[in-house]
């Protein structure tokens, strides 16, 4: 029933936004926006897929390059919580995959400048990720295991700063409420055929809540070669240097009534924190071997140092080396039939090592093992026109090595081996009766394993939960898209409707209170319709609006006697309204507004504990002066312009009402860039 009043609201507001269609006319020539997250490049209007694409270039100007949510919480199908509690990560989930993390981001896949982000396990800590520089992303909002893998129920490409024209200095210093801060110093350099960037920033904070500040320290080095017209080379160097990030814990209702900043007692006893050390090389080649042929080519390396205390006695200390590396390659085919075939491998090697807690003093060690996750896939997508119809397909083959090495004995000997095999492809079709207009529906595959530390979190002790098993899904989507002869008018809407068995959940237990383990639903159903509509009202107003209604339900879940079948799944909002206007006049002057509302959601399985829906209002105010070659851009940003209380994390199934992890309150954060 929610379904189906939400297409007819669509309905609705589409035909609001029609009132300035123009007769569509299949000779006139628009400006078409090329995706490439589908692996072979098309305009976006031929993909058959529920692709997002925004560019960033201005966006940078007014933005506090903070948190990722600032750049695409205005996609439909997007929720982000927690980014505020930088000792967990922004929790970034799509269609609801990506709800279930702990901290991190699961489920999801990152890939940043033709690389993946994400391990192999299916992890993602976004710390490292630069965003002074994004220039563009795009988003697939639906399953793209045959496309990536595993982990894939969504999936975010960023793009970089890439050539530069010309040489340019970029220097900013911003500051605001819980004396957060950010400086940088970003400069571009062009030599010949080479292109050089740089990147050096600083960003902490005091915190909104007590006993929650963060520091980190970013280092990015870009190198962009055009050995000669066919070949280009992209080398970057990333170190990230966070020495802390307080975790202030989850609250019960009652210490939030009480003081909503107020760190959890257990958190401040235990020293809860993490620290960072962190650092990645990368290179892309790319070759155009003729007209019709192209090859690409990547390489990585990165190696992670992570110390983290818990809330807990036995074992609330970790140490965790991280060495993670991988390569690719791919052969293009362009012609009538565009087609790629290519193959990836990841291997990743945890050293995991945890001991006594003794109320933030590091005690004797209690585990220590070598984690190990080797996957290798082959991959052969195709995409065949005729005349006005698009069909793309994809098979992917993935094999996944898992293994465990026990090195600490005094308890017994827990090593193992996992050996998780998958085949997943995908159809899709897009009809378009004019240049104006598509038509797509595809259906779609997808696997997520449980991550290393999942299968590690076991309430046996050490080893792997083998009882742990893989999620599957199969995704249905059905879309429709219209825009302008002129482009200032452009609507999306999408229906979907997916089925998971196995589900991945977290939960805690009474036997083993403040720690996290998980466990399999049944089988669950996500479905909804996602609606994103841009209008440029004349040469100063735009308007940009995203819905998205969905139900996201356990199908069939009983764990411990108790039935949770027909229940919503926690964590994740029953819909999302996001209104944004902008305004920016010849002088250069920008105005935004962006409304939300984020609808209710439950934090426990059994549903009886409720998260009230919220509304949001926020500003931002921007003007770029021009100074003889100088130009300075002064910001300000006003979050939660009417201090709503509400939540910025809840975590699920959290032991003994711990959900809360409260929002700050109406924020202010400005400062001034300054480019020549």
């Amino acid at each position: 029933m929610v379904i189906k009043k939400s297409i007819v609201l669509i309905f609705l507001i589409q035909q609001f936004f029609s009132f300035s269609q123009n007769q569509s006319n299949d000779s006139i020539q628009l400006k078409e926006v090329i995706v490439s997250i589908a692996k072979l490049k098309d305009t976006l209007i031929n993909t058959p897929l529920s692709i997002s694409s925004k560019n960033y270039s201005n966006f940078q100007n007014s933005t506090q390059q903070f948190n990722l949510s600032e750049y695409v919480e205005n996609i439909p199908g997007i929720f982000i919580s927690n980014d505020n509690n930088f000792a967990q990560d922004s929790r970034i989930s799509i269609r609801g995959f990506g709800s279930r993390a702990n901290f991190g981001i699961r489920g999801i896949k990152l890939i940043v400048d033709g690389v993946p982000e994400t391990t192999p396990d299916g992890q993602t800590q976004i710390d490292n990720l630069n965003l002074e520089i994004i220039d563009k992303i795009e988003v697939i909002r639906g399953i793209g295991s045959s496309l990536y893998g595993n982990s894939s129920a969504g999936i975010i490409k960023i793009q970089t700063i890439g050539e530069i024209k010309n040489n340019f200095t970029k220097i900013s210093y911003s500051s605001g409420s819980n004396q957060k801060n950010k400086k940088q110093v970003l400069f571009g350099l062009k030599n010949n055929k080479s292109s050089y960037s740089f990147l050096l920033s600083q960003t902490k904070s005091q915190g909104y809540r007590d006993n929650s500040g963060f520091k980190n320290n970013n280092l990015n080095i870009s190198l962009i070669n055009n050995i000669n017209t066919n070949s280009k080379l992209r080398f970057n160097f990333n170190y990230v240097n966070s020495p802390y990030a307080i975790d202030p814990g989850g609250l019960t209702i009652e210490e939030v009534n009480k003081n909503r900043k107020q760190s959890r007692d257990r958190n401040i006893i235990y020293d809860s924190q993490e620290s960072i050390d962190h650092y990645k090389l990368s290179m892309n080649l790319e070759k155009k071997i003729n007209t019709k042929l192209s090859l690409s080519n990547y390489l990585f390396y990165s190696n992670r140092d992570f110390e983290g205390k818990i809330p807990v006695k036995n074992g609330g200390a970790i140490k965790l080396d991280r060495k993670y590396w991988g390569f690719g390659s791919n052969i293009s085919f362009d012609n009538k039939i565009k087609a790629q075939i290519g193959f990836d491998v990841g291997n990743q090697k945890d050293n995991r090592k945890r001991f006594f807690n003794n109320e933030g003093k590091i005690g004797e060690l209690v585990l220590n093992q070598k984690e190990k996750f080797l996957n290798y896939g082959i991959y052969l997508v195709s995409s065949y026109n005729i005349k006005n119809i698009t069909i793309l397909s994809g098979l992917r083959f993935d094999n996944n090595r898992i293994s465990l090495k026990d090195i600490y004995l005094n308890d017994g000997d827990s090593s193992d081996k996992i050996d998780l095999k998958s085949i997943n492809p995908s159809l899709g079709i897009n009809y378009k009766p004019n240049s104006l207009i598509r038509f797509f529906a595809n259906i779609s595959s997808g696997f997520e394993t449980p991550t290393l530390n999942e299968y590690g979190s076991s309430p046996i002790g050490s080893g792997f939960n083998k009882s742990l098993k893989s999620q599957k899904s199969t995704n249905y989507e059905f879309g429709f898209s219209k825009r302008s002869i002129n482009n200032n008018l452009k609507i999306d809407i999408v229906y979907f409707n997916t089925l998971t068995k196995d589900e991945v959940l977290p939960y805690e237990t009474p036997q083993f209170p403040n720690q996290v383990f998980y466990n399999n639903a049944g089988k669950t159903k996500r479905k909804g319709v996602e609606f994103s509509g841009h209008y440029d009202l004349n040469d100063f107003f735009s308007i940009n609006s995203s819905i998205s209604i969905g139900e996201y339900l356990f199908h069939e879940f009983q764990k411990n006697q108790e039935n949770y079948s027909g229940n919503s799944i926690p964590g994740i909002p029953n819909n999302i309204f996001i209104f944004d206007v902008s305004y920016k006049t010849n002088s250069s002057l920008f105005i935004n507004i962006i409304l939300k509302k984020i609808g209710k959601m439950y934090a426990n399985n059994s549903n009886s504990v409720k998260i009230d829906s919220y509304n949001l209002v926020n500003l931002k105010i921007g003007q770029e002066i021009s100074f003889k070659k100088i130009m300075l851009k002064p910001f300000l940003t006003i979050n939660n312009l009417f201090s709503v209380n509400y939540y910025d994390n809840i975590r699920i199934n959290a032991f003994g009402g711990r959900y809360y992890e409260p929002a700050p309150k109406t924020t202010l954060f400005g400062g001034i860039k300054i480019a020549f």
